[in-house]
This record gives C-alpha cells, sequence and structure tokens, in this order.
C-alpha cells in the first residue's frame, strides 16, 4: 500500500487534470456555437446539458480541493477519509450520469445511422444496467466489498456496451444510392440543394474519430483496477489502498472523455464535408437524384439541421 501522501498526490494530479479537461470542453463547447448554429433545438439541448454536468463535475472537485487545502491541511489522516468517504463514494453517481448521458447521444447516433432499433437496444441495455449498477454501488459504500462488486459490474456492463456501440458504428454505415453509385456515401454540402459525395473508406475514418472508443479504453482501465481491488477482501475501512487511487484516477477522467468524444463527434462535421470535398465527385444536385436520393451520413446521425 502507498504512503497517504503519494496516494493524495496522485488524486490531485487527477483532480487538476480533470480541469484541464474541462477547460477542452470549453473550447469545443465555443467552436460548437459558433460552428452549429443551424442544429436543430434538442441538439443545442443536449450540448448545453453536457455543458452543464460537465461543469457541476469541476466544481465538485474543486470543492474538495479547497476543504482538504484551507480546512483539512493539518490533518493528513482527514484528508485521506476526506477522499474515501466523499469524493470516490459521490463521484460515482456524476460520473455515471454523465456517462449515461453522452452514451444515450451515441446511441441516438447509431440509430440514425442504421435505421435498426435493435441495434441501438443492444447496447443502451448494457448502459441503463451499468447505471443501475452505479446506482447500487454508492447506496452501499459503506460495505467495501459489497460496493466495488457493484461498482466493477457498472464498469463491465458500460465498457461492453461501448464496444458494442463502437464495433456497431464502424460495421453499419448508412445505405446509400446516388446516381446509381452504390460504392459511395453523401453527405451535405455547403451549398443549398447539393450534396458530396463520401466514400466508404472516409466514412469508416470519420466514424473511428466520432465513438465512444476513448471513454471504453478508460473504462477498461477503470474495471481493471476494481477487479484488482476485489481480489483484496481485507482492505482496510476509511483508508485509500493503490488499486482504489488507480480506480478514482480513471474515474476522474471517464466522464470527460466521453463529453470530449461526444462534442469531437459533433465539432468534426465540418472537417469531414472539407474532407469529402476534396475527394471527386464533388457535388450533387439533390433534384437529380430523386430515384436514388441519399440521406447523408450527417442528417442520419445527428438529425436534421434548421436554416
Amino acid at each position: 500500500m502507498p504512503p497517504p501522501s503519494t496516494s493524495l498526490s496522485i488524486l490531485n494530479f487527477a483532480s487538476l487534470a480533470d480541469l484541464f479537461l474541462q477547460g477542452v470542453l470549453c473550447a469545443q463547447f465555443a467552436r460548437y456555437t459558433n460552428v452549429n448554429d443551424h442544429d436543430s433545438g434538442l441538439m443545442k439541448l443536449f450540448v448545453a446539458g453536457l455543458a452543464l454536468l460537465t461543469t457541476l463535475k469541476s466544481i465538485q472537485v474543486i470543492t474538495i480541493m479547497s476543504i482538504q487545502t484551507i480546512t483539512l491541511v493539518q490533518s493528513l489522516a482527514a484528508i485521506s477519509y476526506l477522499w474515501h468517504a466523499q469524493w470516490i463514494m459521490n463521484s460515482v453517481i456524476s460520473e455515471a450520469v454523465i456517462v449515461f448521458y453522452v452514451q444515450m447521444f451515441f446511441c441516438h447516433r447509431l440509430w440514425r445511422l442504421s435505421h435498426n432499433v435493435y441495434v441501438s437496444f443492444v447496447p443502451m441495455t448494457f448502459f441503463v444496467f451499468a447505471l443501475v449498477a452505479a446506482s447500487v454501488a454508492a447506496h452501499f459504500f459503506s460495505n467495501v466489498a459489497l460496493s466495488t462488486f457493484w461498482y466493477a459490474i457498472h464498469l463491465g456492463a458500460a465498457m461492453i456496451g461501448d464496444l458494442l456501440q463502437t464495433g456497431t458504428t464502424l460495421q453499419n454505415p448508412p445505405p446509400s444510392r446516388a446516381n446509381g453509385i452504390d460504392a459511395q456515401l453523401a453527405i451535405s454540402g455547403d451549398h443549398p440543394g447539393k450534396q458530396l459525395l463520401l466514400s466508404p473508406k472516409l466514412f469508416h475514418l470519420s466514424s473511428k474519430s466520432q465513438s465512444a472508443a476513448p471513454g471504453a479504453l478508460c473504462a477498461l482501465s477503470n474495471f481493471a483496477s476494481v477487479v484488482v481491488t476485489l481480489s483484496f477482501p481485507a482492505l482496510i475501512k476509511n483508508r485509500l489502498s493503490g488499486p482504489r487511487v488507480a480506480s478514482s484516477v480513471a474515474n476522474t477522467f471517464l466522464p470527460k472523455f466521453y463529453a470530449v468524444a461526444a462534442m469531437w463527434t459533433l465539432n468534426s462535421r465540418d472537417d469531414i464535408r472539407s474532407a469529402a470535398a476534396n475527394n471527386p465527385p464533388t457535388h450533387l444536385d439533390v433534384g437529380t437524384t430523386a430515384s436514388g436520393a441519399t440521406s447523408s451520413p450527417e442528417a442520419l446521425a445527428f438529425g436534421p439541421r434548421r436554416t
């Protein structure tokens, strides 16, 4: 078991990293408001909700750091108990809510891409179960073994759902027919009434960057640390163990990684349109493709944009 000072230093570093990621998100939110002003009201509401949730998460981090720095600075044991009894327990629910919020966004996007409710329903089931498991883990936090067991279930279910969702997104490009050509996909262009052709290769590359894969990798590391914690049933109560500290670090990064992935997905649409514009053929007149009209992957994934 590492000394308390080392554990607290690691947790403080994770807290500062959380604030750094919040700064990254603020830049993403600012870019979204400047570039995507024609998005639907529901999409703007989602972004506003995500900004609120992540800001509250950062306020929670600042509060814990302020208490330990101002009030409990002379008692290392009290600071250790503060992190164990307050930060780790309270962060479980906030992490689970933010992650679930972003996961629902990706499930909606997957449904718009595949037009198959069952494809998005399977990972959604895992996500709902993961949220319930996190609530149970927080409720029984005084029982370390039981709480850790349910937290491992929460992370495992979320990780499985993320892997299913990411893999299904890559394997389910939207059906396309444009001027009788099935080998290319259409994406909205910069001019009204026009479309840009997006090659399948470019679509798959964009899908890889527009997924919850970063969050799934973070959940995997978090899950591994929790499993290690389960192997030590004689964990000292109200103390910070190495595996629990590692899990707390991953748990701090997890919701912000999901939020960054969601905002990256939304803000990358203009980059994808620019990339598609450089891949001839360039424009298609929608009016001439009535027999094989294609909804753009952007429209399929994110819904219509208001003009």
